[in-house]
């Protein structure tokens, strides 16, 4: 659906209507403000509300969304929720934290209208303590999104009304397997563009956390995208998206979000492209998940963590191998190498800067077996190490026929 949004996003400082007492906005079950060993704590005294402000005639509104980047906390924090204004309570979605695990998601929650006001909103996040030892989670960005009408006036006076650009594709071929794909825009309106980014629907896997693998894929990284299919800067806005590595399909979509150079708040969402499909060729593509993965999977104080993931093939069948996995940097402390494929060193943390990391790996199909294949993860910090996050670590396998 096309449609136009402006995005309003949470800010931090009592400048903004935003007390503070740590440098993450934190959200805690109320057993914490009791907890003798956490009660004092600057977290435990974070209260889960923000202010945002909006400033639109809500009449001129179709939709309003509240989208999350969203650490999913202590591992058994159930029952996370939010209410807007004190008006109506919604549910964020359960991604698998209140079953023990380590999860990042990217929630879109629609909400009424009728919630917000014209001014400065009340966002209130709450969490249950589950079976964790303290209910506890942060939300890294959030804003609110609105869904302007096609009559609104602002849309007028930036003369964007007419503005309807479409996505033009043209399928991969046998040879380079990459879809090319552009957007079609009036010249009378090229100049007002800054950027273009692409998304896909398409089978993968699931970076996003939010257990779908058949799916929109992509989230946001301070407010940025990341994991898209492509991004362009400059006409004609066109990018060449490598479906190589891409099981076979054939309801691919793609959807573009356009960003506007004098105007940074608006965006568009072109409609979607459909019915696109990978090329024929003659390997065969498939991923391969862990079905052993420990809970949580994070490693701290020298707790080595390990699963497995099972191939059905030999190495040597092998075409291509990429390791997809998404992980919480908390730090390895003085461990050199604390990702490991069948006791192989793997590049996927940093520096430990407490933030998620996709990492997208080649893998040398040489380091592979037949059957089961054991990755592990060792940190000795005292506190937060390397979370590896849900879906968990899979192999994206290329394989010979």
């Amino acid at each position: 659906m096309r449609c136009f949004l402006r995005s309003y996003w949470y800010e931090k400082g009592i400048e903004h209507g935003n007390p503070f007492y740590n440098s993450r906005f934190r959200v805690n079950s109320p057993e914490a403000s009791i907890h003798p060993d956490f009660m004092f704590r600057d977290e435990a005294k974070e209260n889960g509300m923000m202010q945002i402000l909006i400033e639109e005639n809500l009449c001129m509104l179709d939709k309003v969304i509240l989208y999350a980047e969203l650490w999913g906390g202590h591992p058994g924090t159930a029952n996370k929720r939010v209410s807007i204004n004190g008006r109506n309570i919604y549910q964020i979605p359960e991604v698998g934290t209140a079953g023990d695990n380590c999860t990042h998601s990217y929630p879109i929650i629609p909400l009424k209208i009728t919630d917000l006001v014209n001014g400065h909103n009340a966002v209130q996040f709450a969490c249950d303590q589950g079976k964790s030892f303290w209910g506890h989670f942060i939300v890294d960005n959030a804003c609110l999104m609105d869904i302007l009408k096609s009559d609104h006036p602002d849309l007028k006076s930036f003369g964007l009304t007419e503005f309807s650009p479409e996505i033009i594709t043209e399928p991969s071929n046998d040879y380079t397997e990459t879809i090319k794909v552009s957007l079609s825009c009036p010249l009378s309106f090229i100049d007002a563009i800054s950027d273009v980014n692409f998304f896909g629907y398409y089978n993968g896997y699931d970076e996003n956390g939010n257990c779908q693998t058949n799916d929109w894929h992509g989230f946001t990284k301070d407010r940025n995208p990341e994991a898209i299919i492509g991004m362009s800067i400059q006409p004609p806005f066109e990018i060449s998206w490598d479906v190589s590595m891409i099981p076979d399909q054939s309801d691919i979509a793609i959807s573009a979000l356009v960003r506007f150079k004098e105007h940074q708040n608006i965006t568009y969402f072109t409609s979607a492209f459909k019915g696109l499909k990978t090329p024929n060729r003659n390997d065969r593509i498939k991923l391969y998940g862990s079905k052993d993965l420990p809970k949580p999977f994070w490693s701290r104080a020298n707790n080595k963590k390990t699963c497995n993931i099972e191939l059905d093939i030999l190495p040597d069948q092998i075409e291509k191998a990429e390791m997809h996995v998404i992980l919480w940097d908390g730090g390895s402390g003085t461990i050199d190498s604390p990702f490991r494929l069948n006791s192989h060193p793997i590049s996927a943390a940093e520096n430990g800067h407490h933030d998620v990391i996709y990492r997208i790996i080649n893998i040398d199909p040489e380091l592979l077996r037949k059957g089961f294949n054991e990755i592990s993860l060792l940190s000795d910090t005292d506190h937060h190490g390397i979370e590896i996050l849900l879906p968990g670590p899979a192999l994206m396998i290329r394989k010979k026929i």
